[in-house]
């Protein structure tokens, strides 16, 4: 049924007006090399330093990795540590997914993201709270010890058992330090980032045969706290979990091919 005049009725939002004004004022004046510079990651500090094997081969094809991508909810289990060349493979590749290739930055310069990296259950990695140092492949310890406690009691849902995880990968940036630079278009910019860090941290987990989830519930004043990242103006962006999956778990086949 088309209704009347009388019963039209025009609905606006006055925050969702001025998002739209603030993203299109100046959409078209493009930024200058180098414009993002000052808010680049910084290099992986000083600490004592654990290395990684060099990254697990890959060869699984691109179309297989893609279709075998999947959220491991519930599935993840401590029973088996996660060798740490699936680490080493999965940090790899966020690190180069971070590195977008927009004009207001240098090229070959620092990405707008790192890592820190929460280690649960990685053979021949000791528990603790690490820094991904990109340019070695390593990692730096900043607080060694069990974090499975901080990581169940900062995240809201239920649907993960973060403890149960190998290795948790949390990207961070300097947020408001992009804004500063570019202006709202820094926003796109870190959210690209962010997404394509986890579609290249899932596709990599799958290719190199581990679980994988990744999750925006969790509460990232507490883990800034925990990384002291304050003086660096650098915000936590998502959680990512990576490790082995209990043995035989319940699945669906939705992969049903016609005679």
């Amino acid at each position: 049924r088309v209704p009347d005049e009388r019963s039209r009725r025009t609905l606006t939002f006055p925050t969702l007006g001025r998002v739209h004004e603030a993203t299109l004022a100046g959409a078209a004046d493009r930024p200058g090399p180098g414009r993002l510079d000052p808010a680049l990651a910084a290099p992986a500090g000083d600490g004592e330093r654990v290395p990684l094997p060099r990254p697990a081969p890959l060869d699984t094809t691109v179309r297989r990795a893609l279709r075998e991508r999947r959220s491991s909810f519930g599935r993840f289990s401590a029973g088996e540590p996660l060798d740490p060349a699936k680490l080493s493979v999965t940090l790899a590749a966020a690190v180069t997914a971070a590195t977008l290739d927009s004009d207001v930055e240098t090229p070959g310069g620092a990405p707008l993201t790192r890592f820190h990296v929460f280690v649960n259950h990685v053979r021949d990695v000791p528990p603790g709270l690490y820094e991904y140092d990109r340019d070695t492949g390593g990692l730096v310890l900043l607080k060694a010890g069990e974090f499975g406690a901080f990581l169940q009691q900062n995240y809201f849902l239920a649907n993960y058992n973060l403890e149960q995880a190998a290795a948790v990968l949390v990207p961070v940036a300097r947020t408001y330090a992009v804004l500063d630079a570019v202006g709202d278009r820094g926003l796109r910019l870190v959210n690209a980032a962010v997404g394509a860090i986890a579609q290249a941290v899932y596709t990599a987990a799958s290719a190199a045969g581990t679980g994988c989830g990744v999750a925006l519930g969790f509460d990232c004043v507490s883990y800034a706290e925990e990384f002291g990242v304050a003086g660096r103006g650098e915000v936590p962006l998502l959680i990512m979990m990576i490790g082995e999956e209990r043995p035989r778990p319940a699945d669906y086949r939705y992969d049903i091919v016609a005679p």
